[in-house]
């Protein structure tokens, strides 16, 4: 390793603060392992890092003059953005933490993934000075899942890698317990991760060695297969059905596991994350439309799959490009009684110059299963709030829906992220209503609980989204502290006619608003429908015979007298 300061230059860095040189710094840096940690005198323009940082990334030196372009040099091209763009919010003031995963060149010449998180300090007069964090190596982690002793998401993505560069075609198989919830409440934490290793060796003893077997996140597991026709796919995932359901014992107590799975072929341009990506969301389409039988991503068209990942692939580079392309469109709330305003739905739309206008319903979809849609889901929340506030500042009663999905409610910073959104936008927490998806349902129902208190407790009001979907269980009107339950368009497009929905969403009505539950109906498209509906206690509406998505100008036109005044 070469060295690109002198002794003197060495010398004066040293002596630039009392912050980089502390023995704690020293202290930490032994003991950090494969976290490492570095600290940036901005005033200065001097880093210090880990010895071991050093060593394993061949930096310059420990310490370190102009790290920023320093750095630069060692990320991976594709995370170049990221980077300029997470420095440039932690400098202006946008965000006091960030966490991101880069892939960083490593002495050898390897790009390995991991994982920065850094926070900004400020002086006294309230200018960036110290900048400090730490970058986990996932290069060297442990590549065993200490639960199910299996191999971790770090080595599938690094073998993901190595397959692209190998050019051989495969098919990767995402597998995801169903319920695995009711197992943790019956038996315990403890006997769920047992459950979780016995499901490992089934599929160790299913693929007997022709693939390695990955512990996903949460309750999900992978293999990819190289070199193989989909057909066999199918028909080794008839078997590992037939496995999990009587193979796996605890204790000689036989666990019947249901499972969901969902395919991806990989040939030509593609990355790991758009592979994860696709991956889960075909793992969603197995679990919620096709009863758990195995759902191929696209429908195992070749061409189709390539789209698809061309498409998830191009978005990533719109989040990257700080969000080009994607825009926010508002609907309108109206009261049942009035048809009065009293609020608006943010909805996310996206256009790109390859894809053109692409409908929500087939970007959105692969973007919740993405890790990069809770940075875009605190973008979105942020221009929401800025967005509407002329519309609370004209009507104060005005709420703002803007939809949360599984992806952010369950990431360690969402709450921290939400409390900072509100104090950079000054948007009031009691005009804010989030709106929980369909894909919400995979948390455990402790954690949602606690999430909704938290929420709640800085004023935030609380909808279930697409209820009669996926959120279907009266339960959740015991379980969960909501204000307010929106049907799904689908539960209402047929209300005239049919009767059994027509029941339903009469008995649910009533008992929401003897419980202080409010209910809006989605998909209202005719006058007709509307004047149905007033029959049951419904307290909003929502739909097409008032207005389609809209971008913000419209919506003030519309409603708001271009912009000078509310309307009455």
């Amino acid at each position: 390793m070469n060295d690109i300061h002198t002794n003197r230059e060495a010398d004066e860095m040293q002596n630039t603060g009392y912050l980089l040189n502390h023995r704690l710094f020293d202290g930490f840096s032994e003991t950090s392992g494969r976290s490492y940690i570095f600290i940036t005198d901005l005033e200065n323009d001097i880093t210090r890092w880990s010895r071991n940082a050093v060593e394993y990334f061949g930096l310059p030196g420990e310490y370190t003059k102009a790290m920023s372009a320093v750095w630069y040099a060692h990320l991976h091209p594709e995370d170049h953005e990221r980077y300029r763009r997470s420095l440039r919010e932690l400098i202006s003031g946008e965000k006091t933490q960030s966490e991101a995963d880069y892939r960083v060149l490593n002495c050898n010449g390897e790009y390995i993934i991991c994982t920065c998180k850094a926070m900004m300090m400020r002086g006294s007069c309230g200018e960036p000075d110290i900048l400090i964090g730490t970058l986990e190596n996932h290069g060297i982690a442990e590549r065993v899942d200490a639960a199910s002793g299996l191999y971790n998401v770090y080595e599938f993505l690094q073998d993901i890698r190595l397959l692209k560069t190998s050019g051989k075609t495969a098919v990767e198989l995402l597998i995801g317990i169903n319920c695995f919830s009711e197992i943790n409440d019956m038996y315990g934490h403890n006997f769920g991760d047992r459950v979780l290793k016995q499901v490992g060796k089934v599929l160790n003893t299913v693929l007997g060695g022709r693939s390695k077997v990955y512990r996903m996140d949460g309750v999900r597991f992978a293999c990819c297969i190289t070199d193989t026709a989909v057909g066999y796919i199918y028909e080794l995932y008839r078997k590992i059905q037939y496995e999990m359901k009587y193979s796996v014992f605890i204790e000689n107590i036989r666990i019947p596991i249901s499972v969901s799975a969902g395919a991806v072929l990989l040939d030509g341009d593609y990355d790991e994350f758009s592979v994860q990506g696709s991956a889960r969301y075909a793992l969603e389409k197995s679990k919620h439309e096709h009863h758990g039988e195995l759902y191929v991503f696209e429908n195992n068209m070749k061409d189709s799959t390539r789209h698809r990942l061309e498409l998830m692939s191009a978005l990533r580079k719109s989040m990257l490009n700080d969000y080009e392309g994607f825009f926010l469109c508002y609907q309108p709330l109206m009261s049942s009684d009035k048809e009065e305003l009293i609020g608006a739905e943010a909805l996310l739309r996206w256009k790109n110059s390859d894809f053109g206008t692409v409908m929500p319903g087939e970007f959105i979809p692969l973007l919740e299963n993405d890790p990069c849609f809770f940075e875009l889901g605190c973008w979105i929340l942020r221009r929401a709030m800025n967005e509407s506030m002329i519309m609370v500042e004209k009507r104060p009663d005005f709420t703002l829906n803007v939809n949360v999905a599984y992806t952010q409610l369950s990431h360690p910073l969402f709450r921290e992220s939400v409390k900072v959104i509100l104090k950079e936008t000054g948007f009031p927490a009691g005009n804010l209503c989030m709106e929980l998806t369909e894909s919400c349902r995979q948390l455990e129902k402790e954690y949602l609980q606690a999430e909704i208190a938290f929420l709640r407790g800085l004023g935030i009001k609380i909808a279930i989204d697409d209820f009669g979907t996926g959120f279907s269980s009266l339960n959740l009107l015991c379980d969960l502290s909501v204000e307010t339950l929106k049907f799904d368009r689908g539960f209402t497009k047929d209300i005239m006619t049919n009767s059994a929905n027509q029941v339903i969403i009469k008995a649910i009505a009533a008992c929401a608003d003897e419980l202080n539950v409010r209910v809006c109906l989605e998909g209202m498209e005719t006058r007709e429908m509307i004047d149905f509906v007033q029959q049951y206690c419904i307290y909003s509406l929502q739909g097409f015979y008032f207005s389609r998505p809209i971008i913000m100008e419209q919506f003030l036109k519309m409603y708001f007298n271009n912009n000078t005044s509310a309307s009455s």
